[in-house]
C-alpha cells in the first residue's frame, strides 16, 4: 500500500500560534477521526434531515477549490496525468486520509469524507463529473461507483462564510510546533487516537450547507445571549453544541486551581492542533463573577464548543454563555445558572 510515495509532515506548516497548513499552503486542522465522527453525529442530530450527503459534497467541493489553481495537480491533454495522479495519493496520504487506488479506499480515516475527496481527486483526473455510489466492504476497505454525469463541468462553488467562521490573524505566525505523530502506512496516530489534517474550507462548506435548514431544540446548550450581528445564530449554536457533545465523549482530564491552569490545555487541545489560540481574560478561579475566553480560530464556533465542555467538565456544573464577536476575536463569557430559590 502506497509503496510508491513517502509519508512525510516536512512540507507542512505547524505554526506556534496555532495556525496549521497543509503542504499547498491551504489551512487544515489536526482532529481524531473518533472525534470527528463524534461531532458529526450530533451535528447530525442537531437538525431534521440527515448530513450524510452534504458533508460527502462538502469535502468534494472543498477539496476541488483546493486543487484548482495550484501547480502541482495540472497536467496536458496528452502528458502528465499519471504524474498527477502519483501527487493525488501522496496527498491524501499525507494528510492522514488513507490510501486512494483507483475507485477504492484502503483504511480510510471517514467515510463520508475520504469518499468526497476520492470523488474530488476521481473528477479532477477526468475533468468531468460523476454520480457517485459507495459500498463500505469493511471499515478497511470503501469501493466506489463513479457514473458519468452528462453536460459541461461547472466549477465548485465557494463556500459562503459566515461573519463568525474565521477569527484568525492571517499571517501572524509565531515560531513552530513540533508535531509529535506516529506515522504508520497510510494513517497517523496523535498520542492514541487515529487523527488527519483536516481542510478548514471543507468545514466552511459543510457549514454554509446548513444555512435556512431548520434546527431542533438543543437542550445541553443554555445560551444567555448571541450578538444580533451574527449571521444565522442557530447553525453556530448548533456547531457549538455539536463540538460540546464530541468534547463530552472524550476522557481528557483537566484539573484547575487558577486561571494560569488553563494554559497548558488550551495549548494541549487546541493551539497545537491547529485550532488558533484562546485567550482566558476571567475567571472565578481568580475571583471574577464568571469565565471570558477570546477566541482567535479558523473554526471559532468548534473551539467554543470544546471550551464551553472543558468549562463543564473542570467545574463539575451546568453553565449559562453568553457569545460576542469584537475585532480582536469571538468572545465567550460563561457564568454558573442563577440559583432561584
Amino acid at each position: 500500500m502506497g509503496e510508491n510515495t513517502r509519508h512525510s509532515l516536512d512540507e507542512f506548516t505547524f505554526g506556534g500560534d496555532g495556525l496549521f497548513f497543509d503542504p499547498i499552503g491551504q489551512p487544515c486542522v489536526l482532529i481524531g477521526t473518533v472525534e470527528f465522527q463524534n461531532f458529526c453525529h450530533v451535528l447530525d442530530e442537531s437538525f431534521d434531515t440527515p448530513l450524510g450527503r452534504r458533508l460527502i459534497y462538502a469535502a468534494t467541493d472543498g477539496e476541488e477549490r483546493s486543487l484548482h489553481d495550484q501547480k502541482l495537480f495540472q497536467f496536458g491533454r496528452w502528458f502528465g496525468r499519471r504524474r498527477v495522479e502519483r501527487a493525488l495519493q501522496q496527498r491524501a496520504k499525507s494528510m492522514g486520509w488513507g490510501w486512494f487506488e483507483g475507485q477504492q479506499i484502503l483504511s480510510p480515516a471517514h467515510d463520508g469524507l475520504t469518499v468526497g475527496f476520492l470523488l474530488a481527486h476521481a473528477e479532477h483526473l477526468t475533468k468531468s463529473r460523476f454520480e457517485l455510489e459507495w459500498n463500505q466492504r469493511s471499515p478497511e476497505l470503501i469501493q466506489i461507483i463513479l457514473n458519468p454525469k452528462q453536460g459541461a463541468m461547472v466549477p465548485a462553488p465557494r463556500a459562503h462564510r459566515l461573519n463568525w467562521s474565521d477569527t484568525s490573524e492571517a499571517g501572524s505566525l509565531v515560531g513552530r510546533i513540533n508535531l509529535e505523530l506516529d506515522v504508520r502506512d497510510a494513517a497517523f496516530f496523535s498520542g492514541e487516537a487515529r487523527s488527519f489534517f483536516l481542510p478548514i474550507d471543507v468545514l466552511h462548506h459543510l457549514i454554509s450547507g446548513l444555512r435556512g435548514r431548520p434546527v431542533r431544540k438543543m437542550p445541553s446548550l443554555s445560551i444567555a445571549h448571541i450578538a444580533e450581528e451574527f449571521e444565522e445564530p442557530e447553525v453556530f449554536a448548533a456547531v457549538v453544541h455539536a463540538a460540546i457533545g464530541a468534547y463530552k465523549r472524550t476522557e481528557y482530564p483537566i484539573f484547575l486551581q487558577a486561571k494560569e491552569d488553563w494554559n497548558g490545555h488550551l495549548q494541549s487541545r487546541l493551539t497545537s492542533r491547529g485550532f488558533g489560540t484562546v485567550e482566558v481574560q476571567k475567571s472565578p478561579l481568580d475571583g471574577d463573577d464568571s469565565t471570558r475566553f477570546l477566541i482567535r480560530s479558523p473554526v471559532p464556533a468548534l473551539v467554543a464548543g470544546t471550551l464551553l465542555g472543558m468549562w463543564q467538565r473542570a467545574h463539575g456544573k451546568r453553565c449559562v454563555v453568553s457569545f460576542d464577536l469584537e475585532p480582536s476575536g469571538l468572545v465567550v463569557e460563561v457564568r454558573e445558572p442563577a440559583v432561584d430559590y
